[in-house]
């Protein structure tokens, strides 16, 4: 015997298995977990990235921002840099970097 199903499929002297019917189930469940997985990790994801992507569109001259946690306000927006006072100095640094505007009174506003 070993270890292998009897030909018939099922169990000895039971119906058959449909094998139609197992695959369906088998590929319900992948099609149910990759939703699972798309509502609980990509999604939110997905919505973090449209918002990052939406406080960088909105950065203007005079926005105290958060960039790789350095303060600073913005001076210029240009395509792909934004041009930052902090303290005595001016840098720049790329516009994807900015992860946080901050409100007039110093605490925490917008969020990227």
């Amino acid at each position: 015997m070993g270890c292998f199903p009897p030909p018939g499929g099922g169990t000895p002297g039971g119906p058959p298995v449909n094998q139609t019917a197992e695959l369906v189930k088998m590929v319900g469940f992948m099609v149910f977990f990759f939703v699972i997985m798309w509502v609980v990790m990509i999604r939110p994801q997905q919505k973090k990235q449209k918002e990052h992507e939406r406080l960088l569109g909105q950065l203007k001259s005079g926005d105290r921002v958060v960039a790789n946690g350095l303060l600073g306000t913005v001076l210029t927006v240009k395509d792909n840099t934004v041009s930052l006072r902090s303290g005595e100095s001016k840098i720049e640094v790329m516009k994807h970097a900015v992860s946080e505007v901050l409100s007039n009174e110093g605490e925490t506003g917008r969020k990227g």
